[in-house]
């Protein structure tokens, strides 16, 4: 087995028990954890070293005189010569002992000396990874090239070495794969340790970070110690610790990795002003060699390289050596197509191999929409319909929401058997849909984490209070060795989405704006209106914080507070991202044409990419000039034929088109890349549109039931509404609009009263539809018109009233007849209210 054994007097056992926490108990064998009381030490001894690949002594005065410790070694040398543990380790944690302490065996070994336990469970780990990498054969395919520019970039001719070396390209496409390969092939450093740098993220931030990475502490009580000094220091103090602190990676052979997660870069490429003091100082450090990974280009003077997609034969050659154990192995053609959904991105041919071992080629090859880019959605589908448990599908969903869990958390949270919860925690992991890290959490897989929220969340969520209690009772013992940065930061998410709202719990600003985002996402949006303004405190600079709060005052409608927000804005964001919020107002407004203006001003400024293209498309729609839509939906399918909010407006204009074809294609798309609500609406109202009531009424009763407690949102009741309202459902019809209104009660009156009017009309009660329409603000969309010119012809046709009153309808009857005689109102309603 691939596990460490670790050697260790018991004077020493906190910080082994540190380093063991740190690995977790699937890498390690910590005599705590795993000695069995019924058997005598010596034979416990000998049994876990057979289960061993790794020996590991933590050397001290103490160790190296105590009998058990002198029998551990003699008998892991026995195994080293037999080939039953692969390699020794030595970490001199005693500052009194020396490689002459050692036994002479031993002292050939690899030796370190260091304080820090989570510096001894990295190294430990890398070396197990590396077993683990050499039984899985692993490859590095189509980056020569890459490495050789890299290599040249950091030996230039007559200049001096650069320290600090930016490395960007699109998500996804392996750069911390590839820096962790050329750190060691150029560097000669043995491992990369990433630094995630977030929006909003302060010194203190920074440093807390770093320190939960390289400082020696374990405790809850040297968590809080470190956090209240480094929040007690200023900037040159804080700058002095980090780069003290990097040093010691550097020492220990592990490269410092930033990853700019909206820390290091503006949106135009620009240091933000922390990342620059931390750059500024790194540079001076000659010693020191940092690398930035970024989606973005750089526009400081920094010298970094753009990583690209693998080309489509090297993408071939990786595909085919990563199946070469599969049987049967993968015919010439599977593997082309493969290539073709991985395009040029080695994560995703790792993941769509291993998904192909796990549930076969056909599968993964099954749904030709998807021939672009792999994608992971119809995985998620296929798995949940097909071959997962319920409790297995609440475990993933766990970690959607919160990742990484210790198996404690996970076993707390779901309700059952701890033995079966291990076994399906197992499968999950042999299905490469979570992974244990570095610290022996559990983390739901990258490739799947959006898919399985966006899958699973449709009809349930995870309970948040019970992640807050079981995080809490964990993290309130003074004593266990655990990741407390990572796990506090969970804890203070489950607190605010809980309800709990532990003014206690530790966080750092940006996992406010990052709850900001998931409200927002999940159209909570008085909620992501009280987070962004908590985050705005704490950062009244932030972008995002600042972007979601005018986002969801417009989804409110909440005008004058949303016009109030840009203001702020416009002090220190990019015009052109204020140009595109002013457009987004205007659409929601419905003044399409100052939408437009604002969205090409946007555009013209440098604004790009799928979502500026939606939005535009959206108000050429609305405003009937189709085929300017169709335009800037095809320019944002060439981009990404998987955007779901794209694909769903293409299926709308096949629905004002006429054609059926193309908008039940669109459905067939649609179903992969969205959530069942969302999709059984769309359907609903494609049955609509081409005569098919009853299977239209079905749909969008669907749509509704599917969001359980949840609420549906403004789109999806008013068409359940005009589908009750068609096939003559009167009084649901009305329960319905009335639930709209209690949920929706500020939101788009007049198409609440539009919804009232038409089934006024239905009932024929044709002068209460008439008083209705009457309170209708903005009259302007001609739906209204058609609605009141039935209204009149009903009431004409039925209605008692004096001469002078029904010439007047009449006359205006005549007219209304003339001006919609070549309008579908159907359609002007579907567009309404969409």
């Amino acid at each position: 087995m691939t596990k460490a054994f670790l050697s260790h007097s018991s004077s020493d056992k906190e910080f082994v028990r540190a380093v063991a926490n740190g690995l977790g108990r699937q890498f390690c064998l910590f005599d705590e954890q795993v000695f069995d009381t019924g058997e005598t030490f010596k034979l416990s001894i000998e049994k876990h070293l057979d289960d061993s690949s790794i020996f590991v002594l933590f050397a001290s005065s103490e160790s190296v005189k105590r009998m058990w410790i002198e029998f551990e070694i003699n008998e892991a040398w026995y195994r080293i010569l037999e080939g039953r543990i692969s390699r020794a380790l030595v970490f001199l944690i005693d500052s009194s002992i020396g490689h002459e302490a050692l036994p002479p065996w031993l002292s050939r070994a690899k030796v370190s000396r260091t304080n820090a336990p989570k510096i001894v469970a990295r190294e430990i780990r890398q070396h197990l990874d590396e077993l683990i990498r050499t039984e899985q054969h692993p490859y590095f395919e189509g980056r020569s090239d890459d490495i050789g520019h890299l290599q040249k970039l950091l030996r230039p001719i007559g200049e001096p070495a650069p320290r600090v070396v930016g490395i960007y390209g699109l998500p996804n496409i392996g750069k911390k794969t590839f820096i962790r390969k050329t750190a060691q092939l150029i560097l000669s450093f043995n491992r990369i340790i990433t630094v995630q740098i977030e929006e909003s993220d302060g010194l203190p931030d920074i440093a807390i970070k770093i320190a939960n990475l390289l400082e020696p502490y374990s405790t809850k009580a040297g968590f809080d110690e470190i956090v209240a000094r480094i929040k007690s220091e200023n900037k040159e103090q804080l700058l002095k610790r980090m780069i003290s602190d990097f040093r010691v990676a550097v020492e220990n052979k592990e490269m410092p990795v930033l990853i700019d997660d909206g820390g290091v870069f503006t949106s135009d490429g620009f240091f933000t002003d922390i990342a620059k003091m931390l750059i500024d100082a790194l540079k001076d450090q000659g010693e020191l060699y940092i690398f930035l990974v970024s989606t973005r280009k750089p526009i400081e003077n920094l010298l970094s390289m753009q990583l690209k997609p693998l080309a489509i034969d090297a993408v071939k050659r990786l595909v085919a050596e990563i199946s070469s154990t599969m049987k049967p192995p993968l015919t010439i053609n599977q593997i082309s197509e493969l290539a073709e959904y991985v395009n040029g991105y080695p994560p995703s041919a790792y993941y769509a191999v291993d998904q192909a071992r796990a549930y076969g080629i056909d599968s993964v090859l099954a749904d030709k929409h998807r021939l672009v880019q792999f994608r992971t959605a119809v995985f998620v589908k296929y798995i949940n319909s097909q071959l997962m448990t319920e409790e297995q599908k609440s475990i993933l969903l766990t970690l959607a929401r919160y990742s990484p869990l210790p198996l404690q958390v996970l076993a707390d949270t779901q309700g059952y058997d701890a033995a079966k919860l291990a076994g399906d925690i197992m499968i999950l992991v042999d299905r490469s849909l979570i992974v244990p890290n570095e610290s022996g959490l559990y983390s739901i897989a990258a490739p799947v984490a959006d898919a399985v929220a966006s899958e699973f969340l449709s009809s349930s969520d995870v309970n948040h209070q019970a992640i807050y209690d079981s995080l809490k009772i964990l993290l309130d013992d003074e004593n266990l060795e655990l990741p407390r940065l990572d796990l506090y930061r969970l804890l203070f998410r489950a607190s605010v989405r809980s309800g709990s709202k532990d003014s206690t719990a530790f966080h750092m600003t940006n996992d406010l704006i990052r709850l900001t985002e998931d409200y927002y996402h999940r159209r909570d949006y008085k909620r992501c209106i009280e987070t962004a303004k908590l985050a705005l405190t704490e950062a009244p600079k932030s972008y995002s914080a600042r972007d979601f709060l005018i986002r969801s005052f417009i989804q409110e409608e909440q005008w004058e507070s949303a016009e109030s927000e840009i203001r702020e804005l416009e002090k220190f964001a990019s015009p052109r991202d204020v140009q595109f919020l002013l457009g987004f107002l205007e659409r929601k407004r419905g003044r399409l044409q100052k939408a437009i203006t604002y969205f090409l001003n946007a555009e013209k400024l440098g604004r790009s990419g799928v979502a500026l293209k939606r939005e535009i498309a959206s108000c050429y729609y609305h405003n009937d000039q189709i085929s300017e839509a169709k335009k800037y939906v095809n320019e944002a399918l060439a981009t990404n034929k998987d955007n779901r909010f794209v694909v769903d407006l293409s299926i709308q204009i096949a629905i004002r088109e006429g054609d059926e074809q193309a908008a039940r294609s669109g459905i067939e798309k649609l179903a992969v890349l969205d959530v069942e609500p969302f999709v059984k609406h769309r359907l609903s109202t494609v049955e609509l549109r081409f005569g098919n009531i009853k299977e239209a009424l079905k749909s969008a009763r669907e749509s509704v039931e599917a969001f359980d407690n949840d609420r549906p949102t403004f789109g999806i009741l008013a068409q359940l509404a005009t589908c009750l309202t068609r096939v003559g459902l009167f009084d649901e019809a009305d329960v319905t609009i009335q639930r709209l209104s209690r949920l929706y009660v500020n939101q788009r009156p007049d198409i609440r009263l539009g919804l009232a009017c038409r089934l006024e009309i239905e009932r024929k009660r044709f002068s209460k539809a008439l008083e209705i329409l009457d309170n209708v603000k903005d009259i302007t969309p001609i739906i209204y018109e058609a609605m009141r010119r039935d209204a009149i012809a009903g009431e004409l046709a039925i209605g008692t009233m004096p001469d002078e009153k029904r010439i007047r309808y009449q006359h205006e009857l005549d007219t209304l007849n003339k001006e919609l005689s070549t309008y579908d109102p159907n359609e002007a309603w579907f567009t309404l209210i969409s």
